[in-house]
């Protein structure tokens, strides 16, 4: 029986979760299907790096202040050389699709020059890189424990700080991690 499908949901990583690249991540599932899983991670910023700079560094004219200051997030340990924009809004540019009803992801340099003008972008995260999953292994990872999984919303994704994103996560689905057991799954 095929388990649900994932896409705009976080993927909580729990506390035991024995590989330090997913130390304390909340990844959002931008993709799942038969084939695998693509996600981001969206808690954890890249120290030092604003979006602004990265711009900049691909000869993109920034005109918006803000961008200067917006932190670019390590979206997983795979190609952290390429970049992907998630954002609210419609898949208007040249490589978008549609997560959700308002949420598309974009790797597409149209929208990059649009965020440093700052137009036509509502909210948005620009991460390096991705964490994938090939066929049937996040199904693996979750019947181990590694994973809790809990439905993505706007607020979580865009506007709660970086450093408490994967505690709101587990809360929003009733799990204090300060209180919760190493021994949880496992007889």
């Amino acid at each position: 029986m095929p388990k649900a499908n994932l896409t705009h949901h976080f993927l909580i990583a729990a506390p035991e979760l024995s590989d330090p690249r997913f130390e304390r991540a909340l990844i959002y599932i931008c993709r799942h299907d038969q084939q695998g899983a693509l996600g981001l991670r969206v808690n954890r910023p890249i120290a030092h790096s604003r979006v602004g700079k990265l711009l900049e560094d691909l000869d993109i004219e920034v005109t918006n202040a803000q961008v200067m200051e917006d932190v670019a997030l390590d979206g997983g340990p795979m190609y952290p050389e390429i970049g992907f924009v998630l954002h609210t809004g419609q898949p208007q540019w040249a490589s978008s699709f549609a997560i959700s009803e308002n949420v598309c992801i974009t790797t597409s340099q149209d929208i990059l020059q649009r965020i440093a003008a700052g137009q036509g972008i509502g909210h948005y995260q620009l991460c390096l890189g991705h964490a994938s999953w090939g066929k049937k292994q996040l199904d693996n990872e979750l019947k181990n424990g590694d994973w809790l999984v809990c439905p993505a919303d706007l607020t979580l994704l865009f506007d709660t700080p970086f450093e408490e994103r994967w505690q709101v996560a587990a809360e929003k689905i009733g799990i204090n991690f300060d209180y919760l057991s190493s021994d949880i799954g496992h007889a």
